[in-house]
Parts: C-alpha cells; structure tokens; sequence
C-alpha cells in the first residue's frame, strides 16, 4: 500500500525529511459505522472490521476469498485501525461479504449496503469489475432469491479525472476516502435476509506502491422510503431525502428551512425554541432542487484517542460525541448552530508535521434564514489585500467542522497542506477545510450524475454546494450558468448558492455575495497578514 498523502510536506523539505514525515503522517483510519451514530440500526456484524479470528485472520461474521486480505490500513507509525484490502496487482481478484439474517420488512422496504473505501492513485482493475452488491435470501438465508449490483471502477476513474487537482499541488486529489452505497427496494415479501459484498475480479496494476483499494465501515440499514429519491412501485410515490414530503404539514422556519413535526410534537416557536439533534435530524429540511436533510448523520462524532478533549487533555480513549452539532431556532430570524467541530470521518494523525491537535472546541455560529445579498460585496484576490475574506471560520460544513478562507496566515494558498480528507487544523487546534471536504457526508452520495447536495454554509446564510451543476459538469466548468468572482451563481430553482471548485481558487467562496453575520468572526485587531473581520456593509 502506498503511504502517499496531501500535502503534508513542503517542497522545500529535503528527500529524506520528506519520506519521514510522509511516513509519520499516513491517514488515521478511524472505523466507525457513520449510519449506526446517526441514530439508524446498523444491521452489520463487527461493521469496523476490529474482531478478527485469530487463527484464520478473517473478520468475524463475514466471508473472504481470493487475494482480498485483512490488515492495518496504514503503517506501523499512524493511528489506524484494520480493515480490508484489494492488492491491485493481484490477478485473482477477490471478496469480502457479510450474510445479515433476520430482515424484517415491517422496518422498511428500502434498504442501503454503505461502506467507506480508498482507491488509491495506482490501483486498477480490469473490465470494471470492482463491485457493490445486495443478494436477496428467503428461509434465514437458504433460498436465494434476486440480487442487486453496481460497479464502481468508473466512478473511481471519473473521480480521478474531476477531482486530481483536489490534491497536493494540483496532483491525486481523488486518492480520498470515499463513500460507496447501493440502495434497493427489496423485491419480494418472502425476503428476509441479504447478503452484501464487495468485489473484485482481477487487479490490472502495473506498480507495486499506491496500488491498493482500502475497505472500512459496512453498513446496512432499511428505511421506510428511498434516501436517493427513486418510487415505490407499490405506491409510486417518489420519495425525497428519508421520506416523501407533503409540504402542507410542514412549519416554515423561515427561508428555505422546514420542519416536520413528529406525531403529537408541537412546535411554538418562539415561545419555545426548536432544538434539532441527530434524533430529529431527519424532520429538518432545507428547499434545494427537493428538500433535503443536509445535516442527517452528520450531527455526532467521536473524540479520537490522539485528539484533545474540551479542556486541553490528550485523549487516551475513543468517545461517542452524541451532540457534536446542535441546531436551534428561536424565532430571531438566524439557525444557530453549536458544534464542538469533530470531524465525523478519518483524519491524519495530528501532531505530526502539523504540530497542532485535533480539539474539541465549543463554537456557536448563526445563520441568517433568510441571506440578503449585499450591494456592496467584493470578491477576494490573490492574498486576500482587499479584506474581503475574515481569516479563521468563514462557514460551517453540515458535519459542523469549519471552512476556512484560501490562505495561510502568510496570506499564501493554504490548500496543499491537507490530510486525505482535504483538513487540517490551525495553531488553535481548530480542525477546518480550505477546499472542498470529499469526505463529508450527505444524505446522498455524489456520484456525479446530477447537481451535487448542499455540503454546508457560507456566514451570510448562503448554501454552499459540492462541485458538480449537473450531470458530469462542474460549476467551475460550466457556460450555462457560469460561476462569478465569489463561486456563486443563481438559478430559479436554488436561488443564489455557491459552488466549491476543485483544484480552481478559491475553492470554497470568493468572498461573501450576501450580508455576512457580524458574531460569527474573531474580533479584535486584524492580524499580521490577514484579516479579522468582514470588510464594512
């Protein structure tokens, strides 16, 4: 397996400091089951891979042929867990596949195989034969009775073709850990157990290093409706984010935020704030091209042994953070949003060439519900000379970890020094993004063909989009409706929103287009090189 990272490493680093610390900083593999936190059942035995047996080295509860083996998704000097990996260059191919029994129906029809994988920049396959797949089991298992499958090689591809220059100096952007699903309606009333798989028929790789797939975090949950908008065919009717939306039960909260009471909920703002956690997460909606749920599993978190605890401690044990992100509104006119800025995916191991942790640190930002543009904006230049970008959070994403504007605290491009899930964090021990965060979750996983979901908020309240503006076009490419100076633009459906660009400055926004929220910056004097505050309205 290759140790190669995101630039972790200065170019004016000697080779042999360079290999060091590229070895000292290889990605923290973090397992966890994002779904089962969420709030969901995880239908999966050992989703994380840790159990194994001792004698045979296969996963508890799960079934491994070929070349497929289990082992450390990293050197011996990070902070990783084990997992499964496809060695590219191995002509056999190989499996890993889990039977889960007992599937009760009444729980959902719709049911969704997510793992989490990391094709590395030389790993090929031949005859796109690296698979997801759900086979459909009557009698606890004994009579099989349909299957379901995707490939993903292509998706693979396509990422390396839209998203290397997400990377170190414009080079392997899309060697990123990624989430890989398949949904299905499961086809008849007799099934009631499944079996899920990943596959590969045969590596195609030409190099030794850098040449693996990377495998972690199975999960399988059912729901009563389809998280990717597809129809029932039994009631045909399509479903939007977790469940059909019937707009005339739903309480305007203000622009385009809803909420959907839960049966006997009442809901009296202001007299009574609405207070949204992971529990209800799936009842907040935003009106996107539909309405969507940005902030479903996103809202919890675990604080990491190797991370920082609220008041400064190195933490020796992992915890769950339930409450990670807390949303409020209380009928002022702005979400407040509290997070203690965990990131929910894997990390580099920190410190390292970046002597600052990762930290649990309380925020609180607002939103504006409903973002007013301002007439006044001005977009950012090259280092930031004319203010128009606050140094430190400019947005939150919807896991709750911070956006950050383009630069260092030189004023310089600040997006080549990043670990494999494009963050890092600053002197403060803060955790933030400078580029687009491929591995925040949304409720959808952006295969590219459609407009990508919303994948956070700018500080003036307005959403920030992933990359994509429609099929297989990004906004930082497209002529119908090109991007301006701040990575904005509008459409009659979304309205004004940003969009991130891969690989193009400033690869989150160019400044703010509408009023951004005074409370929300670091305030006093402007430091040396950058600056504090918004420029005046």
């Amino acid at each position: 397996m290759g140790a190669r990272r995101h630039g972790l490493v200065p170019v004016d680093l000697n080779h042999g400091v360079r290999v060091m610390y590229r070895l000292l900083l290889v990605l923290l593999c973090l397992g966890f089951s994002a779904r089962a936190e969420a709030g969901e059942t995880n239908l999966v035995q050992n989703p994380g891979f840790e159990s194994v047996s001792s004698t045979t080295h296969i996963p508890d509860g799960y079934e491994m042929s070929g070349a497929a083996f289990w082992g450390r998704l990293g050197s011996t000097l990070d902070l990783t867990t084990n997992g499964i990996i496809f060695p590219g260059a191995a002509t056999n191919g190989g499996t890993i596949s889990q039977f889960v029994r007992g599937i009760d129906q009444s729980k959902g029809r719709w049911i969704t195989f997510r793992f989490r994988g990391l094709a590395e920049r030389n790993f090929v396959v031949t005859d796109d034969s690296l698979k997801i797949k759900i086979e459909f089991y009557s009698k606890n298992g004994a009579d099989y009775m349909d299957c379901a499958s995707r490939p993903l090689y292509a998706e693979i591809e396509r990422d390396r073709k839209d998203f290397n220059v997400n990377g170190d100096y414009h080079l392997y952007g899309a060697s990123v850990w990624r989430s890989y699903e398949l949904e299905e309606l499961i086809p008849f009333p007799e099934v009631d157990a499944v079996k899920i798989s990943v596959s590969y028929a045969a590596g195609a790789a030409t190099e030794k290093t850098s040449a693996a797939f990377l495998i972690d975090d199975f999960s399988l949950v059912q729901r009563a409706n389809s998280l990717t908008g597809r129809v029932d065919p039994a009631t045909r009717i399509p479903a939007s984010s977790t469940s059909p939306v019937d707009e005339k039960k739903l309480i305007s909260l203000g622009g385009r935020w809803y909420y959907a009471p839960a049966p006997g909920e009442s809901v009296s703002i202001p007299s009574t704030p609405l207070v949204v956690t992971e529990k209800n997460a799936e009842r907040l909606y935003y009106k996107s091209d539909r309405f969507i749920n940005p902030f479903l599993n996103n809202m919890t978190a675990w604080l990491r042994a190797g991370y920082k605890d609220e008041q400064g401690n190195v933490v020796t044990e992992d915890r769950f953070v339930p409450d990670n992100v807390v949303l409020t509104f209380k009928g002022d006119g702005f979400l407040t949003v509290q997070t203690k800025n965990l990131p929910n995916h894997p990390t580099a191991k920190f410190p390292g060439f970046n002597p600052s942790y990762i930290q649990e640190i309380n925020q609180t930002y607002r939103l504006p519900l409903e973002p007013v543009l301002n007439p006044k904006a001005i977009a950012t230049d090259a280092h930031d000379t004319n203010y128009a970008l606050p140094m430190g959070p400019i947005g939150i994403a919807a896991n709750g970890v911070a956006f950050f504007n383009p630069f260092d605290a030189n004023m310089n491009d600040a997006s080549n020094i990043m670990d494999y899930c494009c963050g890092h964090p600053n002197p403060g021990n803060l955790y933030h993004y400078h580029k687009y965060p491929i591995c925040v979750n949304t409720p959808f996983v952006d295969k590219g063909d459609g407009p990508s979901q919303v994948i956070g908020f700018a500080f003036d309240g307005f959403p920030i989009y992933g990359p994509y503006q429609e099929a297989g076009i990004m906004a930082k490419d497209s002529t119908t409706n090109p991007l301006n100076a701040f990575n904005a633009c509008h459409d009659d459906v979304r309205g004004w929103h940003y969009n991130v660009t891969p690989g193009k400055f400033p690869y989150l926004i160019g400044g703010y287009i509408g009023n951004a929220e005074p409370s929300n910056f670091m305030r006093g004097p402007r430091p040396p090189g950058g600056g504090a505050l918004p420029p005046p309205q």
